[in-house]
């Protein structure tokens, strides 16, 4: 286990530590008003703390802390937790945007509520009452990120940076799931398109912004706010195109939710619209008749995985990730802006990100 293996361990336990000690705490009040906020409050909790979560992210803000100045405070801690807190916010929105049923190998929260209603109340139009109850616990889980940073040991003008950069990553990644959604609605996109939504919608939000944020806490110089930013824009385009592949191409176990999701959702990956480059007029036609329907048979699935691979389009993506983790690297080690432990941990994360497989 190298050192990045052995920060992310630590992180994930610290963090999960403190969210915990949080959720307790805000629960008193929920009990307060009515017993059903409490069961919100427990879903959001519970999803946030679901053990497949690696905390990659909150990871990133003590490396981004560490590039700067040594031992990061305990206060540190309350950045990181929330931009867990954020994390669950995008996705639970993301997963209604997208009509997942799946997640960090448990069910949505918008599901969970579907199936709460059905349950409880036994009417019908429990979608419209899942999907309600979702959208506010994303709320909510928002809300608590910057209550958490609010509250915490930080000088007040580093609460205020925080807050400033949180409010950016919300509006950022809002823009990258505006375009996911306007580029999905559109017959056909370049692989420039698909690439600067992965920008905005990925990179920035699971990599620069973290990076940035605890880089910021430090007192980090513009210059070594670019360092941060050059590395985590490539290494966030390589891990998205991989999650594409791993989206086709892995298992239910890897992945958390069903591999053929993509597939039947449409998603205009880079896989995607590299295979349609790639493939004659008729397997073409083929491919963009079944890519995105909700109902086709698991024989057609298999064979748009078949199509990605004979194409040549998955090995594409392949070449493609290892190129921005290229990138990445060289970012940090042609440069003295940044600290010798934070640009070892960065090469060793864009190992892993090479080799991961969820």
């Amino acid at each position: 286990m190298n050192n990045f293996e052995l920060e992310l361990q630590r992180t994930k336990k610290l963090v999960e530590q403190r969210l915990k000690r949080f959720f307790a705490t805000e629960k008193t009040t929920t009990k307060r008003i009515a017993p059903f906020l409490s069961e919100l409050l427990g879903r959001v909790e519970e999803f946030t703390l679901r053990g497949s979560s690696k905390r990659l992210r909150a990871c990133l803000v003590y490396i981004g802390y560490q590039a700067v100045r040594s031992r990061p405070p305990r206060a540190l801690d309350d950045v990181a937790a929330a931009i867990e807190l954020i994390h669950s916010h995008l996705l639970i929105h993301d997963d209604i945007i997208d009509d997942d049923e799946w997640r960090r190998g448990g069910m949505t929260v918008h599901a969970y509520f579907e199936k709460y209603r059905r349950q409880k109340f036994a009417r019908e139009e429990t979608k419209r009452f899942g999907i309600a109850q979702a959208i506010l616990a994303g709320d909510i889980s928002c809300s608590l990120a910057g209550l958490i940073i609010a509250g915490s040991q930080l000088l007040p003008v580093q609460k205020v940076m925080a807050l400033e950069r949180i409010n950016r990553i919300l509006l950022e990644t809002d823009y990258g799931q505006a375009l996911d959604v306007f580029q999905g609605a559109k017959e056909s996109i370049r692989i420039e398109e698909a690439l600067l939504m992965y920008r905005y919608k990925t990179a920035k939000y699971s990599f620069e912004a973290p990076l940035q944020l605890g880089a910021s806490i430090a007192g980090a110089t513009p210059a070594q706010l670019s360092v941060l930013s050059r590395y985590s824009i490539a290494a966030g385009q390589a891990f998205q195109i991989q999650d594409d592949i791993l989206g086709v191409f892995g298992t239910r176990k890897q992945i958390g939710k069903p591999v053929d999701s993509d597939i039947r959702e449409g998603k205009k990956t880079v896989l995607f619209i590299e295979a349609l480059k790639r493939l004659p007029a008729g397997e073409r036609t083929w491919l963009r008749n079944h890519y995105g329907k909700s109902h086709i048979p698991a024989s057609q699935v298999w064979a748009i995985r078949h199509l990605f691979e004979k194409s040549g389009a998955r090995d594409y993506c392949q070449k493609k990730s290892k190129y921005y983790l290229t990138l990445a690297n060289r970012a940090v080690q042609s440069s003295r802006q940044i600290s010798a432990k934070s640009a070892i941990l960065l090469l060793q994360l864009s190992n892993y990100l090479a080799t991961r497989s969820s």
